[in-house]
């Protein structure tokens, strides 16, 4: 493992606001070895440094967001051989583009406005369409992550779906969208 620049490590601890005797406390480390490191009198033994870089990254890993903190807990689902017209209303009525499509507890697709749009175009009989089942038009199924999955992962998956469901022990426990992510980016800032 290659540790990062000795220099950063002055840099690391001011910006947790931490002096050279609570950054040693922490990281189990001697004040007076902390200060000739900072000083760049004194290269430390690879265990030395280790121990002050794996303090800043347990430090970092506590203050990244991960999905259970951000998720909408309020899934909105439908089933597979619900009504086109009773999926449309249901993200009518909750403000939302997409529904989980579920056929029992397993997830088996996505329908969205995108999706019920397209599949319309050529349609002549609006009415039959409206009845069509949801499994006759869904698309593919969202991706799903862990409730542990960290901030950088979900914007990733972002970059190319509209949404990502949180699975907990097999089952959907919550949603991502978008509009989460920056609701958590505002939250995160107190703002």
């Amino acid at each position: 493992m290659v540790l990062p620049s000795l220099s950063d490590i002055k840099i690391k601890r001011k910006q947790l606001n931490l002096t050279q005797a609570g950054l040693a406390l922490k990281a189990g480390v001697s004040q007076s070895l902390l200060a000739k490191i900072e000083s760049g009198k004194l290269e430390p033994s690879y265990s030395n440094a280790k121990k002050i870089f794996d303090f800043f990254e347990s430090v970092h890993e506590k203050t990244v967001l991960r999905a259970g903190d951000f998720m909408n807990s309020s899934v909105k689902k439908t089933g597979v051989s619900a009504k086109i017209l009773d999926a449309i209303k249901l993200m009518k009525k909750n403000g939302i583009s997409q529904l989980p499509v579920m056929d029992g507890e397993r997830i088996a697709g996505t329908v969205s406005e995108n999706i019920i749009v397209d599949k319309m175009q050529g349609k002549k009989n609006l009415e039959e369409f409206r009845q069509m089942a949801v499994s006759e038009v869904m698309g593919e199924a969202l991706p799903t992550v862990g409730e542990d999955s960290p901030f950088s992962v979900i914007s990733a998956l972002l970059e190319h779906n509209q949404s990502v469901l949180v699975v907990k022990n097999g089952k959907i426990a919550g949603i991502i969208s978008k509009t989460d992510l920056l609701s958590s980016i505002i939250k995160k800032n107190g703002k």
